[in-house]
């Protein structure tokens, strides 16, 4: 059966010589694992359909005999160009990517997390704020079911009803504290981490960058 449908990639792989294995993060299907095909060849077509962090609608090749779903086509809702030629907002896109990797089944669809991850991603590329991969990491375990909503640190305490329920584009409007951020992202990977078993690779990027920017002898 092939379906079209909307998502988001939120990780890719290499399978054989040219073709890639993703996790596309649907609308109506959840989380499939969906194989494209020679894509890893020079001028292949759906190359840039199987990039992390794409926003794309997929015709997909599902099927009950097979493990992975196959990508035959598509077409770009947005690459985000604007975050991929920055760092930082290319970090924090990959970080919500693998959030929501982490803390979601394979096949579970749920409207509410692709809707948070498309909107987080269109604010990183329009309106950017250091909240937001926090912001939607907070949201996506209250919609996974292990929510922090109860557990706001001290220094966080000021600003926690607003990093849940301010809309992703709006927290560019939200006063960035480096203490509260920092208190309230080492809850939240601690909590994470807890969940899945696992530390995000993202984060432990993030610390690399840090502290390969700090002038030596600094070690904090």
């Amino acid at each position: 059966m092939i379906v079209n449908a909307h998502g988001v990639v939120l990780s890719r792989r290499a399978l054989g010589e040219y073709d890639r294995l993703c996790l596309v993060f649907t609308e109506d299907l959840g989380k499939l694992p969906a194989r494209f095909v020679g894509v890893s060849r020079p001028a292949a077509k759906l190359k840039a359909l199987s990039e992390p962090a794409v926003w794309a609608e997929y015709r997909i090749h599902v099927s009950p005999r097979s493990e992975f779903a196959k990508c035959v086509g598509g077409s770009l809702v947005s690459t985000f160009p604007s975050v991929r030629e920055d760092l930082a907002r290319t970090t924090a896109a990959l970080y919500c990517c693998e959030l929501l990797d982490r803390l979601t089944a394979e096949r579970a669809p749920s409207p509410e997390k692709y809707r948070l991850l498309c909107a987080t991603l269109a604010a990183l590329e329009q309106s950017p704020s250091r909240w937001l991969s926090l912001a939607f990491g907070l949201r996506l375990l209250d919609l996974a079911g292990f929510s922090l909503r109860e557990r706001a640190p001290a220094a966080a305490a000021s600003v926690w009803e607003a990093l849940h329920e301010t809309a992703p584009a709006e927290l560019a409007g939200l006063a960035f504290d480096r203490t509260a951020a920092s208190e309230a992202r080492i809850l939240l990977e601690s909590h994470c981490e807890a969940q899945t078993g696992r530390r995000l690779k993202t984060a432990e990027f993030r610390e690399s960058l840090r502290a390969a920017a700090r002038p030596e002898g600094v070690t904090a």
